[in-house]
């Protein structure tokens, strides 16, 4: 296979490489003889069966399988001949035929534009402490009893610990929530045996309204919805809730006994139950030392580089940013936080250049340390993610990728992460006063 490059600019070139009929020829018949091995046909032993009957039977499939591999090839010679590129990826590749049974391959590769790399051995880095104190211990114990408390119904009136069993409605400006929206709007419709604990404060009025109410009272409640509502007709709105409490339910703790701990360690007493839950914290704020160890070192490698990136993969990675932090925002109760897109996008922007960067750089700090990824870790890694997507055949998740182009990105993740764990072992570490 010969191999043609031709750089555009200093992030982008184009590949193509021609495949002879020979070379085909030859690689279309490894296909169907490895198809033959465990073909079964009428009238032929297992092996025997004559290249013509499998061309017929398997024909489309060796076709693909070979034009996948002559894509893979040419990926191959194309890093192997011209190490000097630092080829980010591989795009629209694709295998025509050409006169004569050859073919061509054709794509596009983005490059990585030549920097300096910053020393990157010994990155002060500050840890905090790992020892468990006998307090530390004892508030996850309770905090353990609390997750294992029960309900219980009392005849008193509510106070602001407690949770309320109700049947409401709403309405707004004297018409139920769904005709003043002109449209279903869920729980802000109403509920019947609904179970509010009254230190939810998704509308804050309505669980304070409820504190000092009995079982048997109704209670009328008017509250004013934020204007970040996450229901855009009611945002600004003031609406009455109508609320009938059938039951206040009392939050009552379990002692702190080595019974209660039966069923995630059973048969430990109590103070081997504490001595468990001390080694797991430790090894918790271990795991916590080292993943700040790392964004530390990513933050300082960050602040140290500054080179020109191809547009293509910044906007990619960008898109990916800007996903990530209107999840967080509406994870942290921020609704408001789209509504100024071009400021969330320039920040998105910002972070998804000094991550390239960092990431780009772990790559140069591999060819100098020596650090690859083998195959037997790549392949273990991909059995992984198959596993995790609950992919059903493990060659075909694989081919899937190969179609993707992103076995290659999976190897260059594999490798930042190792020369990361280096980084974290050659840093200079400071104890901290802090408390983790």
């Amino acid at each position: 296979m010969e191999i043609t490059l031709d750089k555009k600019n200093d992030c982008e070139a184009t590949l193509s490489a021609a495949v002879t009929e020979g070379e085909a020829q030859k690689l279309r018949s490894k296909l169907l003889a490895s198809y033959g091995r465990n073909a079964r046909v009428a009238g032929f032993r297992p092996g025997k069966v004559p290249e013509s009957v499998l061309l017929k039977r398997y024909g489309k499939d060796a076709e693909e399988s070979m034009k996948e591999q002559m894509i893979d090839e040419a990926q191959r010679k194309a890093l192997e001949e011209n190490k000097e590129l630092r080829v980010l990826n591989f795009s629209d590749m694709e295998v025509r035929e050409a006169e004569g049974g050859a073919y061509e391959v054709h794509g596009n590769l983005t490059l990585l534009p030549a920097f300096d790399l910053p020393a990157y051995e010994g990155i002060e880095v500050t840890e905090q402490g790992v020892e468990v104190s006998d307090e530390e211990v004892q508030d996850a114990l309770q905090k353990f009893a609390e997750s294992s408390a029960t309900r219980e119904p009392v005849e008193r009136a509510a106070t602001a610990e407690d949770t309320v069993v109700m049947d409401f409605k709403t309405s707004v400006e004297g018409k139920p929530a769904a005709e003043y929206c002109g449209k279903p709007v869920g729980f802000m419709e109403g509920r019947e045996n609904y179970r509010l604990s009254l230190t939810d404060t998704f509308v804050p009025e309505l669980s304070a309204g409820l504190v000092g109410a009995a079982p048997g009272e109704h209670r009328d409640i008017t509250a004013k919805l934020s204007d970040n509502f996450p229901i855009a007709e009611l945002q600004g709105k003031e609406m009455q809730f109508a609320c009938d409490v059938k039951q206040v339910l009392e939050k009552r703790v379990p002692e702190i006994t080595a019974e209660l701990f039966n069923g995630v360690m059973p048969g430990k007493s109590l103070d081997e139950v504490r001595e468990e839950v001390r080694k797991n914290m430790k090894s918790s704020k271990e795991q916590a030392n080292e993943a700040s160890k790392a964004d530390q070192i990513t933050d300082k490698l960050a602040d140290q580089l500054d080179f020109p990136l191809p547009d293509s993969l910044v906007e990619r990675e960008t898109e990916g940013a800007l996903q990530r932090k209107v999840y967080a925002a509406m994870q942290a109760g921020d609704f408001n936080a789209s509504k100024n897109p071009d400021s969330l996008r320039d920040e998105a922007r910002k972070d998804a250049i000094r991550s390239l960067r960092v990431y780009f750089a772990l790559q140069e700090i591999a060819v100098k340390e020596n650090i690859s990824v083998s195959d037997y870790e790549l392949t273990t890694e991909i059995a992984r993610m198959a596993q995790r997507e609950r992919a059903g055949n493990l060659k075909t998740y694989i081919r899937k990728l190969q179609k993707e182009n992103r076995i290659m990105g999976i190897r260059l993740s594999l490798l930042a992460s190792k020369v990361m764990e280096l980084l974290v072992k050659k840093a200079k570490v400071i104890a901290s006063e802090e408390k983790a």
